[in-house]
């Protein structure tokens, strides 16, 4: 632009979702910044870090989690001011990521992610499993240690512990990813994959939670 301002046209942007490394993580808060800073709103998808005390290759022996950088996301948001407002972040998780019970429940605490909205990415093998009353497995596999992270979840307790929360705290919403990956306007080209939503796709429960 001619006074040299920068800024975005596009409202809502979403970002190479953060690889399993300190540096990934970090510099994916950097771009959050910057996208921010242009007036833009970014959704990330946090499903490939590593979950809370898996084997990590410094002093600290063991991660916190995913969840757990869900707060340096959210800070960085807080700190980006968009003339007189902040910008939107949409985080979500894929429900077989073993931290999916712990990022349900991130925002009953009150004092944590404040500056995000959360959804969960929900696949139709999952839903059968609620219809059904059926256990679900979560699996991470670490590329780095090969070490593998296996939880079983009972798919109905976990889907109604989702369905309260919206309820009681408006969050977590649903993104129903068999649907967006198989009915959109690439579905043809079979080498497409959305890397996650903006914040402008979350898909709240109706009222009630039902």
């Amino acid at each position: 632009p001619k006074d040299g301002v920068k800024v975005t046209y596009s409202n809502c942007y979403v970002l190479q979702p953060p690889q399993d490394t300190l540096e990934s993580i970090f510099d994916t808060a950097k771009c959050l910044a910057r996208t921010f800073s242009y007036g833009g709103g970014v959704g990330i998808d946090i499903s490939n870090l590593r979950p809370n005390g898996a084997l990590v290759n410094n002093s600290a022996k063991t991660t916190t989690g995913a969840v757990s950088f869900m707060d340096l996301y959210s800070m960085t948001t807080g700190l980006i001011g968009q003339r007189g407002r902040r910008g939107a972040l949409m985080i979500s998780m894929d429900v077989s990521h073993p931290d999916i019970e712990e990022f349900i429940d991130i925002k009953t605490d009150l004092e944590r992610v404040t500056k995000a909205n959360i959804s969960i990415r929900i696949n139709d093998e999952f839903m059968k499993a609620v219809k059904n009353n059926k256990d679900y497995r979560c699996v991470f596999k670490v590329e780095s240690t090969n070490e593998e992270i296996v939880k079983i979840v009972n798919a109905r307790k976990l889907f109604m512990k989702l369905v309260k929360n919206n309820w009681d705290f408006a969050e977590p919403g649903i993104l129903f990813w068999d649907n967006i990956e198989n009915n959109h306007l690439m579905s043809a080209d079979e080498n497409f994959k959305y890397a996650g939503v903006n914040p402008c796709a979350e898909e709240p429960l109706p009222a009630g939670g039902s």
